[in-house]
């Protein structure tokens, strides 16, 4: 079978697919690096907030900072807190899942504003979470008592029962006649 003969639209179409692929790994690496990026920036947030993690037991109990790879990367707060580098690389935006929609509670390009503003979500949940736990504590247990109705009840029908057995005694003895 002879061989096809290089033709000026086929060398062309070899060179403009070698300069897509090029592109495209050019792209792919751009990509990983911009990742990368958004990833070392949230674990340097991570990194400002761990101390005053570590501080709190309370605070240890409710959060638990989690950087999770992906695309887009994301810093845990919480269960449902998060920080993410979004609309651009250098934007840190600590979003909140509602239940119909995600709220946007702050956003920064300064790392040490969105920190700050990440303690000030921490401390509201550490009090609502005291708050909650001095709500649900059991009333003080009362001393032992009884009530004034349940003295008069016990002494209404003990007087009614002697009344009874005095008068059952005295028909069995026979000075009463039924």
């Amino acid at each position: 079978m002879p061989r096809a003969a290089r033709t000026p639209e086929r060398d062309g179409l070899a060179d403009a697919l070698r300069e897509a692929r090029q592109a495209e790994a050019a792209h792919f690496e751009a990509t990983l690096e911009l990742r990368d990026s958004k990833s070392l920036r949230l674990q340097l947030l991570k990194d400002d907030l761990l101390p005053q993690l570590e501080a709190s037991p309370a605070a240890r109990e409710l959060f638990d900072l989690a950087l999770i790879p992906g695309e887009p990367p994301k810093l845990w707060i919480d269960l449902i807190s998060y920080v993410v580098m979004e609309p651009d690389h250098r934007s840190y935006r600590f979003l909140q899942h509602r239940q119909d929609h995600r709220e946007i509670l702050f956003e920064s390009h300064d790392r040490e504003l969105m920190a700050a503003a990440i303690r000030r979500h921490m401390a509201h949940l550490v009090v609502a979470r005291e708050r909650q736990a001095a709500a649900s504590l059991p009333a003080p247990a009362r001393p032992p008592g009884y009530s004034s109705a349940s003295l008069i009840l016990a002494w209404a029908s003990g007087f009614a029962f002697g009344a009874l057995a005095l008068l059952g005694l005295a028909i069995h003895q026979g000075l009463l006649r039924p």
